[in-house]
């Protein structure tokens, strides 16, 4: 299990659920949350290949990552591993929108 604060675990359930068509309550575990996107994987990889191939352009995952998950392990291992790197991945555009957030000038000066 890894932690993760649950402001930025929630935003991940939210924007992934919405990348993979996923409805997901409002508050979801890493737990659910992994177990939930493998599941989804599973089906998109065994029936829609095309849209999983997409689904890690969209989101960002390294493809030398994913194909050295599928070439080591089978079955759900292999789902649940992928699933993890697309929280791990959801989790950093998060973290770099957050740190790379301006704040607004308190004084008028320093406003263009």
């Amino acid at each position: 299990m890894t932690l993760v604060p649950e402001p930025y675990l929630q935003v991940t359930a939210r924007e992934l659920g919405e990348t993979m068509e996923l409805h997901l309550p409002d508050t979801v575990s890493y737990e659910q949350l992994e177990d939930m996107l493998a599941q989804r994987l599973e089906i998109l990889i065994s029936e829609h290949f095309q849209q999983f191939v997409f689904l890690l352009y969209r989101i960002d995952v390294r493809e030398d990552k994913i194909r050295e998950i599928l070439e080591k392990d089978a079955g759900e291992g292999a789902y649940h591993k992928i699933a993890a790197l697309l929280i791990e991945r959801q989790l950093e555009k998060i973290r770099s929108r957050e740190m790379y957030r301006s704040t607004p000038p308190e004084n008028d000066e320093e406003k263009w």
